[in-house]
């Protein structure tokens, strides 16, 4: 199993404060911890490398910097044991420049004569500290270790740094050039690289034709593997088996490029050029891709496939994306909205009740199942960029050629106006789950990056 992030575990106590009290927070929280972590995320804590496995002294700051770098931890978690000691907690932060996440356990009623952990109280100190040294941070409300609360939080918070972390230094594969008339999807390479450190590696559709023959002449087993496959899913009884061939040596051929260049997403010419050189378009092959976890979009829109990307860091792996035009409004209910594509949605996301096919084009043909869905896009305008954001639910409405899904929100105009001003197009990449806070959350330590959500999102992890 592929893990998207590595958290750091750094439990702070104060340096004078009762040890053994603080001992027993560790134990209790780093156990819940390794409980709740999902098995995407990897956990490094700092046994071993402080004597007690907790900071507490400022001289303790360069070997706990030193462990996390060596271990690649990709965010901090601050648990406090009782008070804590900013002072840190803020130099840590400003030393590593990960996101960070403080939290501390709820303490019990005051007991006379006996002294209090007074938890809630250092976690304010420690927040002020970091604020002070201009440390972006993450927090969960002063919470039981056993509550919902602290596990969403802890959670959602590694869904947070595995989104970061895909921002920074992500690779794209441009597989063609965008349809001449698509000015919406054009992009700035220069402003992606200077302010994400975002990579595209272009792929040109005459090379990607070549080597989907080349495939087709020397890899006849590997397809011939994928159309049966394929077959058990999906009604292909439209689709010539010299197109489904085609439709494998595609994928493969994209696979293979993508492991070479190790590209995180994929931004696929799918309509003008590959239905005339292959015989086959690639709808399906990005449903294909979004199942094997590359996120991929339509008609070359590179910003869409970056959309994608975030969107699957935040579902942390466990959900395929699926990539949307924004078409139609429900004609008699206001907040339902159609998102619709040609044929590329993941066959994995179907409903139920759906019985998959697939026309002789390659275009997929179902519906997707019901749900709690997250939209979202990533776009720019003079050098601006934005990371839009919305929740809704996928309900049951009227059947559509290609793939689609009804989507039904809180209130469809403001969705719309902010979609026409925002500014943003009709492409989303969409995933079922909530992540809006997820991702709004990640902007703060991107840079260059402002969360839109479509709905108020909570500045605190671990609420709804």
């Amino acid at each position: 199993m592929e893990k998207f992030v590595k958290i750091g575990i750094v439990p702070i106590k104060r340096g004078f404060t009762d040890m053994v009290s603080a001992l027993e927070q560790k134990n209790l929280f780093l156990n819940k911890v390794r409980e709740i972590a999902p098995e995407t995320v990897a956990l490094c804590d700092l046994e071993g490398v402080l004597p007690e496995g907790i900071l507490y002294d400022a001289d303790q700051l360069d070997a706990v910097c030193a462990h996390l770098r060596q271990e690649g931890a990709d965010a901090i978690f601050m648990p406090h044991c009782d008070f804590g000691c900013e002072e840190v907690v803020g130099r840590l932060g400003a030393m590593m420049k990960l996101p960070v996440l403080v939290w501390g356990n709820r303490d019990p009623l005051p007991v006379p004569g006996m002294r209090d952990r007074d938890t809630q109280c250092g976690t304010l100190a420690s927040t002020k500290c970091l604020q002070r040294y201009r440390v972006p941070f993450s927090y969960i409300v002063n919470s039981c270790v056993d509550g919902e609360m602290f596990r969403k939080g802890f959670v959602d918070f590694c869904a947070v740094a595995a989104v970061v972390k895909k921002a920074k230094g992500m690779r794209i594969l441009q597989v063609g050039s965008r349809p001449q008339p698509f000015l919406s999807v054009i992009y700035n390479e220069d402003e992606l690289l200077r302010n994400f450190g975002i990579e595209i590696t272009p792929y040109s559709s005459a090379i990607l034709a070549a080597d989907v023959q080349k495939i087709l002449e020397t890899r006849a087993s590997e397809v011939e593997e994928g159309v049966k496959d394929y077959a058990a899913k999906v009604d292909v009884s439209a689709m010539p088996l010299e197109n489904q061939r085609a439709q494998q040596a595609l994928k493969l051929a994209i696979l293979d490029k993508v492991a070479a260049s190790k590209s995180d997403g994929v931004a696929l010419e799918c309509w003008t050029v590959l239905s005339r050189a292959i015989g086959v378009g690639g709808c399906q092959v990005i449903g294909m891709l979004s199942d094997m976890g590359v996120p991929t979009a339509c008609e070359t829109d590179v910003l869409g496939a970056i959309s994608a990307v975030l969107l699957k860091a935040a579902t942390l792996g466990r959900e395929p994306i699926f990539f949307a035009d924004i078409t139609v409004r429900h004609a008699e209910e206001d907040n339902t909205e159609l998102l619709w594509h040609c044929g590329p949605f993941p066959v994995s996301l179907a409903h139920p009740g759906a019985k998959p096919s697939i026309a002789a084009g390659g275009q997929g043909q179902f519906e997707l199942r019901n749900g709690e869905v997250t939209i979202c896009r990533m776009d720019a305008l003079e050098g601006a960029y934005t990371l839009m954001s919305g929740q809704g639910k996928a309900v049951d409405g009227p059947a559509k050629g290609g793939t689609y899904v009804w989507v039904k929100v809180s209130d469809w105009e403001k969705w719309e106006e902010k979609l026409v001003f925002g500014p943003y197009i009709h492409h989303v990449a969409g995933a079922f789950g909530a992540y809006s806070q997820i991702l709004s959350e990640a902007c703060k330590y991107i840079g260059c990056l402002a969360p839109d959500p479509m709905d108020p999102v909570s500045r605190l992890m671990g609420k709804e």
